[in-house]
C-alpha cells in the first residue's frame, strides 16, 4: 500500500510538471466561445434557470448537461480568467490518471505494469488537446466518471459472492435476477453521469464484458472459432454476464438516440447520401491505422486534421492493418489474453468516433484517443513485462525502455504545449503540418489573425482558403467582414455578393452586406438588404435593430445641415446634445464628445447629457475616447441629480465603474439597476442589466458598437 501511495504521488507530480504551462494559456477561438466566452447561460453561473437550460439544451450539437454544469461552476469561480478553467481540466486529468492506476492495480493485482499504463496515459502527447483546450472539459470529465464506473464495477465483480456465482441454465429467472450489490448500482450511476458529460462512453458496456474475459476471468473458456460462437453465447454463464450489462446497454442506447437527435438538430452530421456507408467503413479501417501511427509516433499533431486524398495503394494498405492485427490478436488470445483485451479496448472505444457516423469536418482528432489509447498501453505494458521476465538483461532493457519512453513523452508534451500559447501559433501549426492547401486550417488561421487584429494577414489566409475551396461561404463571409473593417467597402461587398450567388437565402450575407453599405453611408441600400434578411428570418432581433439604426441614420443625415445652422444662430445645450447623439451614431466619436462637453458648459447639471457623455466615455469602441475616471465623474453626478432612482443612469454608472476597473462598485451598481428595473416591471431593461452584471462579475468592461 505504501508503494502504491508513493506511485500515485509520483504520477500526480510528473503530470503536474509536464502540463504546468497550461496555466498561462488563454481561450481558443475554436469552440471556446460556445462553451464559455460567449455563452450567457454558462456565464449566469449555477442557477435554477441555467440548470434547466443545461438539461434541455443541445447547443454545440451535443446533449451533455453535466459538462455544462461544470463550465457554469468554473465561470462562477474564475469568471473569464482562463487559468482557472485550465487548472480544472488538468485536475481532472490527474484524477483520471490516478484512478486508472488504482483500477488496473485492483483488476490485475500488478503494480508496475499498472503504473506504466497510467504514466503513458498521463504523459502521451496526444493528451495535450484534451487538457489544454477548455472546450474539451467534456473529454476529461467523462473519463473521470468512466474511471469511477470501472472502479465501482471492479469492487462489485471481485466480491466473493459475485465471483462464486454460477449459472445452472435451468432457472432463467434466477440466473437473470438484478444484482443486489450497491457497487453495481453505483457503477450504473457513475456511467449515467459519464454519458451526460460526453456520449462517447456508449461502448463502455462492451468494455465491462471485455473485462470479464481479461483480467477478471469470469469467462473461463471462450472459443474463438466462428463455428463455436453460437454455442458460446448460448452458454448460461455467458448469457448471465451479458444480461448483467443490460441496464448499462439501455443507458447507452438512450444516449445514442439523444446524441443523434442533438447532432442532427445542430447540423453536425454528414448525410449518408454525401458519404455512402461503404466509403465510411473503408475510411474507418484507414482511420484506425492513422490513430495507431499517431499514438506510436506522436509527431505533427494538430488541432484539426482534414480529409486528404491519398493513393489507392496506401488506402488499401492502411485498411488492411487493423484487420491483420485483429487476426493476430485472436490467434494469440489463448496464450496472451491481455493482447486481445487491449486491442479490443482500443477498437471498441473508438467506434463512436471512427467515422461510421460522420460528425463535423475533421477526419481524426487527438482528443478521440483519450480513453481508447488505454487499451494499447495495456498491451504494450504487459508485452514489455513478458519480455522482462526472460532474463536479467531483458529486465534492465525494459526498465530503460520504459524510462526513455516516459521521458520522451514528457518532453514532447512541453513541445506540443508551446503551440497552444496563442491562436495564431496554434492554427499556423495546423495549416503547416496538414498541408498548405488545407482549406479549413487556413480558414481557422484567418479567424485567429482577425481576432489578433492583423487584418492583412487574416485576409491573406481567407484568400488562400478560397483558392482551395471557392464555394466556402464562411470564408467569403469572414473575408468580406475583414475588408469592410479595413474600409475596402467595394471588395467586401463583392464577397457577400459571392455568397448570395451561391445561396440567395443566406441571412448572414444579407445582414453583413447591409452592415457594409451602412458603414459606407448608403443607408437606403442597407435597409433593403436588412429587409431581405428579415423576409427569410423575420424574428431576428439583431437585424431588426440594425434596420432601425440604418433608418435613424438616414433621417439624421437629413437633420445635420439644419442642426449646424441652428448652432450658428443660437447655440443651445439641446442642439449640441442632439448633434452629439447623431455624430456618435455615425462613429464620429471625438466630435460627439466635444458637443456633449459644450452642452454641459451651457447646462452643467443636465442628467441626460451627463449620462450620455458618461456612457460614451465608458463604452466607446475607440480606445482613444474611453476614459473611465471621467465617465465615473459624470455618471455619479447624473445619479446624484436623479437620487439614484433612474435605471438607465444607474446602469451607466455601473459601466463607468467597470471601465475604471472598479468592479466591486460596478457589480453593486448593476445589482441596483436590476432591482430598479424589476420594481418598474421593465423586463427588457432587467434582462439587459443582468447580462451586463455577468460581464462585470467576470471583471470585463462593456464595449458598445454604437452610442445609445
Amino acid at each position: 500500500m505504501r508503494r502504491a501511495i508513493l506511485i500515485c504521488v509520483a504520477l500526480a507530480a510528473i503530470t503536474l510538471f509536464a502540463f504546468w504551462p497550461v496555466g498561462q494559456l488563454g481561450f481558443i477561438l475554436f469552440d471556446d466561445h460556445h462553451y464559455v466566452t460567449e455563452n450567457p447561460n454558462v456565464q449566469a453561473g449555477i442557477t435554477a434557470d441555467s440548470i434547466g437550460w443545461a438539461f434541455t439544451s443541445t447547443q454545440a450539437s451535443n446533449w451533455h448537461p453535466i459538462t455544462w454544469l461544470s463550465h457554469m461552476l468554473d465561470f462562477q469561480l474564475f469568471g473569464l480568467n482562463p487559468a482557472g478553467h485550465h487548472w480544472v481540466n488538468l485536475g481532472f486529468h490527474i484524477a483520471n490518471t490516478l484512478l486508472l492506476f488504482i483500477v488496473l492495480r485492483q483488476l490485475t493485482q500488478t503494480v508496475w505494469r499498472s503504473a506504466l499504463v497510467a504514466a503513458l496515459f498521463a504523459l502521451h502527447p496526444m493528451r495535450v488537446e484534451s487538457v489544454a483546450w477548455i472546450s474539451e472539459r467534456k473529454d476529461v470529465l467523462s473519463v473521470f466518471f468512466a474511471m469511477l464506473t470501472l472502479w465501482a464495477w471492479t469492487q462489485y465483480a471481485q466480491k466473493p459472492e459475485v465471483r462464486s456465482q454460477k449459472a445452472d441454465g435451468q432457472n432463467l429467472i434466477s440466473d437473470l435476477r438484478p444484482p443486489a450489490s450497491g457497487y453495481y448500482w453505483l457503477a450504473l450511476g457513475f456511467f449515467a453521469l459519464g454519458l451526460m458529460s460526453k456520449p462517447m462512453l456508449v461502448t463502455l458496456p462492451v468494455i465491462l464484458l471485455l473485462l470479464d474475459f481479461w483480467p477478471l476471468g469470469r469467462i473461463s473458456d471462450f472459443r474463438f472459432q466462428i463455428s463455436d460462437l453460437k454455442r458460446t453465447f448460448q452458454d448460461p454463464a455467458v448469457r448471465r454476464l451479458i444480461w448483467e450489462k443490460s441496464p448499462f446497454a439501455v443507458l447507452s442506447l438512450a444516449s445514442c438516440i439523444v446524441t443523434v437527435w442533438a447532432q442532427n438538430n445542430g447540423g453536425a452530421v454528414v448525410a449518408i447520401d454525401c458519404l455512402p456507408w461503404y466509403w465510411r467503413a473503408a475510411d474507418a479501417l484507414m482511420f484506425y491505422t492513422a490513430y495507431l501511427g499517431k499514438i506510436f509516433w506522436p509527431l505533427n499533431l494538430a488541432i484539426f486534421y482534414p480529409y486528404l486524398h491519398i493513393p489507392v495503394w496506401e488506402f488499401v494498405c492502411m485498411g488492411l492493418v487493423p484487420i491483420l492485427l485483429t487476426v493476430f490478436c485472436i490467434l494469440r488470445a489463448r496464450q496472451q489474453r491481455w493482447l486481445l483485451a487491449g486491442w479490443c479496448w482500443f477498437v471498441v472505444m473508438l467506434l463512436p468516433v471512427i467515422g461510421l457516423v460522420q460528425v463535423g469536418m475533421q477526419s481524426i482528432a487527438d482528443r478521440y484517443t483519450y480513453l481508447p489509447s488505454i487499451g494499447l498501453f495495456i498491451a504494450l505494458a504487459w508485452g514489455m513485462a513478458g519480455l522482462a521476465i526472460r532474463s536479467e538483461h531483458w529486465r534492465i532493457g525494459m526498465v530503460l525502455a520504459a524510462t526513455v519512453l516516459i521521458g520522451g513523452c514528457l518532453l514532447d508534451i512541453r513541445h506540443q504545449l508551446h503551440y497552444w500559447r496563442d491562436n495564431v501559433t496554434l492554427f499556423s501549426r495546423a495549416a503547416e503540418i496538414t498541408r498548405q492547401d488545407n482549406s479549413m486550417s487556413n480558414f481557422l488561421l484567418g479567424n485567429a489573425y482577425a481576432e489578433a487584429g492583423d487584418m492583412a494577414a487574416a485576409a491573406r489566409s481567407f484568400r488562400t482558403t478560397l483558392q482551395v475551396a471557392p464555394d466556402f461561404e464562411q470564408a467569403h463571409d469572414q473575408l468580406g467582414q475583414v475588408l469592410v473593417q479595413e474600409k475596402k467597402f467595394a471588395e467586401g461587398e463583392a464577397q457577400f455578393g459571392e455568397i448570395l450567388a451561391l445561396n440567395p437565402y443566406s441571412v448572414s450575407a444579407h445582414k453583413h452586406l447591409g452592415n457594409a453599405l451602412a458603414r459606407e453611408g448608403k443607408y437606403t441600400e442597407a435597409m433593403a438588404e436588412y429587409s431581405n434578411a428579415l423576409m427569410i428570418k423575420p424574428d431576428d432581433a439583431v437585424i431588426n435593430h440594425a434596420l432601425e439604426i440604418a433608418n435613424l441614420k438616414a433621417e439624421n443625415d437629413k437633420k445635420l445641415p439644419g442642426l449646424y445652422t441652428a448652432l450658428k444662430i443660437l447655440p443651445t445645450a439641446e442642439t449640441h446634445t442632439e448633434l452629439a447623439v447623431i455624430l456618435a451614431l455615425k462613429e464620429e466619436y471625438s466630435d460627439a464628445v466635444s458637443h456633449y462637453i459644450e452642452a454641459l458648459r451651457i447646462k452643467p447639471d443636465a442628467p441626460d447629457v451627463l449620462n450620455n457623455l458618461a456612457w460614451l466615455l465608458a463604452t466607446c469602441p475607440d480606445a482613444h475616447i474611453r476614459n473611465g475616471d471621467q465617465a465615473v465623474k459624470h455618471a455619479e453626478r447624473a445619479c446624484e441629480l436623479t437620487h439614484y432612482k433612474m435605471t438607465p443612469l444607474v446602469g451607466t454608472l455601473a459601466a463607468a465603474y467597470a471601465e475604471a476597473g472598479r468592479y466591486d462598485e460596478a457589480i453593486s451598481a448593476a445589482k441596483k439597476a436590476c432591482a430598479l428595473a424589476a420594481a418598474a416591471g421593465d423586463q427588457n431593461l432587467l434582462k439587459r442589466n443582468q447580462e451586463l452584471l455577468i460581464l462585470y462579475r467576470a471583471h470585463q468592461p462593456y464595449r458598445e458598437t454604437t452610442s445609445p
